[in-house]
This record gives C-alpha cells, structure tokens and sequence, in this order.
C-alpha cells in the first residue's frame, strides 16, 4: 500500500484493516505512537490523521483538534528505526494527515517506555513479555539457538564428536576454547547450538531434537488403519552424527543398477542421485525450529 496510490474514497469508505487505520485529530499525538509502532512490526500499513472512524473528514480545524506538526513530531518518539513517509492532503476542504509506515524486517520496533505493539486485525495489539520474546525470535533479533543452558556443562559435550572438529580446523585452541571462540559455550554453559551440534545427548535438554527416518509402501504416508509404514528409525545424536547416520541408511535403502558403458565395462549407477536427497537431509535438521514441539520426518 502506497501513500499515492490511495484514493480519497478509499479513505473515507474503506473499513478498518490490518493495513490501514484512521484518527481523528483530536486524538493526543503520542497516541499515534502505538499504531506506527503496530504497524512497523508486523507488515505496515497506512495511518490517516483527520477523518473520524466513521468516515468523516474533519480535519484540524475543529475544537480540540491538534496542530500537523504536533503529529509529524510523534514518529521521533518510537525507539527504533521505522521508516515513515507521510503527505498533507486535502478532502472536501479539509486537511488529512496520511503515514506510510513501512515493515521493520529485523527488529522489533517500541515505544520510548519500552512497549511493543502489533498490528493484528483492525487492532494495535499490546504485547505481553513472551510475546515480545518469540516476535523477536520471528524478526531474527533474538536467536533460541544462542541462549544459555544454565544446567548444562562441559561434561555434556561429546569429546570425540568436538576433537574430530578439531582436527578438521587444524587449531591450537583447546576444545573449551573452540566452543566459546563461537559462542557455543558461554561462562561454562552450553548454548542451545552448542548442544544441538557437539552435545551427547541433545534430548536431554531438547526432548524434540531428534529425527525420524520413515519408509512407506507406495507413494504416498497413509494413517490409521491404512498405516504403511514398513520402516522407522530415530536418531537422537548431535546433528553431525544424525546426518552421517541418515546418510549411510539412505545408502542402504537405496538400490544400485549396473549398466554395460560405451566402453565395454560395467558401471554402477544409484536409483537416486545424493545431492538431492542429501541436501533433503540436512534441511530437514537445520530448518527445524527445535523451541516447537513435533519431529523432523
């Protein structure tokens, strides 16, 4: 939605969206706060300053009414960096304040009191505090994979997994070394990622971290009585682990065919290149959001 693109009926006539909502100009400028700020953080949207909820214009000629810069001013009190365009546009004679205000793609947008608001509906919806938090899980500001295990401690880590890694790197550092030296492990305690990749026991801390490898009659997963599975593995290890184990049952699971080359030898060829179902694998394990509970299948 663009500022310019919308008309004058749209204006008047349109009911209140998750894109688009209007004030009259009586209302405190500061209170434009919350619906800018709404906006910013969920997918933008459009603020009319002037016409009532009902349609009418009445712009900022009349009793009570606020001055256009006493609202221009109010976006410089949002804590955050929201870009707004706004126009100064006339309806029946009368001014109407308009705010483009575009989506914040990485960070979540407050008030200068530290209130964090959504637009869901028609509404600018108060957040409480675990809201706030999995918004800003969704922006990508806060990461679960970075926090702190509290309970967790070195004795967790899986040394022959982690020394393998070592010698990968080709590093001095020493194995406490390596994990804090990428976040893995902070003050002694394993971060989420540290013990999603180098933990020997992921489930202890994370229930659902764990993957199911399923194989099926036909094409297609059938349930209850017309249940096909024919084949179940899961598979609770680090990642690193999990994805060798899939793997090398993949190979197992799949046929090969030989076929006579043009140059006379036999040559074997799988039913079904590794790229693919590989690079299936390992998005199946790193796109999961392990915070949810449900499998990797």
């Amino acid at each position: 939605m663009i500022i310019k693109n919308i008309t004058n009926q749209y204006l008047i006539e349109s009911e209140e969206n998750q894109y688009f909502d209007r004030k009259s100009a009586r209302i405190k400028p500061a209170d434009i706060l919350r619906h800018i700020v709404a906006f910013a953080n969920a997918n933008g949207g459009v603020l009319a300053i002037g016409i009532e909820d009902n349609g009418e214009i009445t712009g900022f000629d009349g009793m009570n009414a606020h001055k256009v810069n006493e609202f221009l001013e109010a976006p410089y009190l949002v804590d955050g960096n929201v870009k707004i365009n706004y126009e100064e546009r006339v309806i029946k004679n009368k001014k109407v304040l308009l705010f483009e205000i575009e989506p914040s793609e990485n960070y979540v947008i407050k008030t200068k009191d530290s209130k964090v608001y959504l637009r869901v509906g028609d509404k600018s919806k108060l957040l409480n505090h675990e809201q706030i938090i999995q918004l800003e899980y969704d922006k990508g500001e806060r990461r679960f994979e970075d926090l702190v295990v509290e309970e967790s401690t070195f004795e967790d880590v899986d040394i022959k997994l982690l020394s393998k890694y070592k010698e990968i790197l080709n590093t001095n550092l020493s194995l406490e070394e390596i994990l804090e030296a990428r976040a893995l492990m902070k003050k002694g305690h394993l971060t989420y990622a540290g013990i999603l990749l180098f933990g020997k026991f992921p489930t202890k801390y994370l229930p659902n971290a764990r993957v199911r490898l399923l194989k099926f009659e036909g094409n297609r997963m059938e349930t209850g009585k017309r249940l096909n599975i024919i084949k179940e593995i899961n598979y609770e290890n680090a990642i690193p682990r999990i994805i060798e184990d899939i793997k090398r049952e993949m190979h197992s699971q799949l046929r090969d065919f030989q076929y006579l080359a043009e140059d006379g030898v036999f040559k074997t060829i799988p039913e079904y290149p590794e790229f693919p179902w590989f690079e299936g694998i390992v998005n199946a394990i790193t796109h999961r959001n392990y915070s949810l509970q449900g499998d990797c299948i």
